[in-house]
């Protein structure tokens, strides 16, 4: 999915203290250099929360021994005062100022983490569509201020699929399944995700379990009503074998289909184009970053969900019975299983 960043920013500077920062910022850094502690932030606005993240810490060098045994927090928090804000503007001056503050309860993904205590910075703010917003982070330790400004992308509209009652999902080996929706304004990139719900019942215990694919990023392209992404069904019957065990003692049920669809700013598209791998093996690209006095990514995300819709008979048939996934003993439509039936 379109990264999995969270986070947010700014700090309540007044215009003539922010002057003398900015005269002489920078967006160059040289990441290896020692002991340069060089302060990076993360923040992804996102319209579907009302709470926006930031992440915070320092440049480290990693080697094996840090992987082993993990770096002493200080090495990545920014001792001392740490402010963080985040400005909306409208008409050239700032309408709405939020404060974060530092939680250590957001629980973690999975992944290398050097310390236990993983601070974020939280703030509850609602992100409007098509508005300018600055983040600010003061960081008194090293007497200077983190700045980056983006702007929020236009309400995200779905055409298919559709929340209605007839509307069903066929994904088979030989049936794909289209995705599409309306270009928004100032975004950079798409991606559609989908999850398969299924039932799973063994020992007389039954559970509700969940599957999620991503696909490929789209992007946008201009002069058009409809920007779409096609999922493969027979990619679809393939990662089913792949990531769901083999047991003869479960019985499994098909429940429903749910679509995220999501758009991202320009600054998210051109970081993720810059951490994409290089054509040439010795060809090593500049991660994109947009934080003045810093490194890091100050961005945008919208989302729709549309979820709970039926599979169609087809599919659910195709799943019990097609030969990547008979194995995986999913009950047919009409709940029963025939040993005879081959697809």
């Amino acid at each position: 999915m379109i990264h999995k960043m969270r986070k947010s920013i700014f700090w309540g500077f007044c215009a003539l203290l922010l002057t003398p920062v900015f005269h002489n910022c920078s967006t160059e850094f040289e990441m290896n250099a020692e002991n340069l502690n060089v302060p990076i932030a993360y923040c992804i606005l996102n319209s579907a929360d009302s709470f926006q993240y930031v992440r915070l810490q320092k440049t480290y060098l990693v080697d094996q021994a840090a992987l082993e045994t993990p770096p002493h927090p200080d090495s990545m928090i920014f001792p001392g005062e740490v402010v963080i804000s985040i400005e909306r503007w409208q008409d050239g001056k700032p309408v709405e100022t939020v404060l974060f503050q530092p939680v250590t309860d957001i629980p973690k993904d999975t992944g290398f983490f050097p310390t236990d205590n993983h601070i974020l910075y939280r703030a509850k703010l609602k992100v409007q569509p098509m508005q300018k917003y600055r983040i600010y982070i003061y960081i008194g330790d090293k007497e200077k201020v983190m700045y980056a400004e983006t702007n929020t992308i236009g309400r995200l509209t779905v055409v298919d699929p559709l929340d209605i009652p007839q509307r069903k999902i066929s994904l088979t080996t030989g049936t794909n399944y289209i995705s599409r929706w309306q270009p928004v304004q100032n975004a950079g990139i798409y991606q559609v995700a989908l999850r398969f719900n299924y039932k799973e019942t063994k020992d007389g215990v039954t559970e509700l379990r969940y599957f999620d694919w991503p696909q490929g990023y789209t992007k946008p392209s201009s002069a058009i009503d409809f920007l779409s992404s096609e999922i493969s069904g027979a990619r679809f019957m393939h990662l089913l074998a792949e990531n769901i065990p083999v047991d003869p003692g479960v019985v499994r049920e098909v429940e429903s289909f749910d679509f995220a669809i999501l758009s991202g700013g320009m600054e998210l598209r051109y970081y993720i184009e810059s951490t994409a791998p290089s054509e040439g093996a010795l060809l090593e690209k500049p991660v994109y970053s947009n934080i003045t006095n810093g490194v890091g990514l100050f961005s945008t995300i919208s989302r729709v969900d549309v979820t709970g819709l039926p599979a169609s008979s087809v599919t659910i048939d195709s799943i019990a019975y097609s030969p990547f996934t008979r194995e995986l003993n999913f009950l047919d439509h009409t709940g029963d299983r025939d040993s005879t039936n081959r697809f």
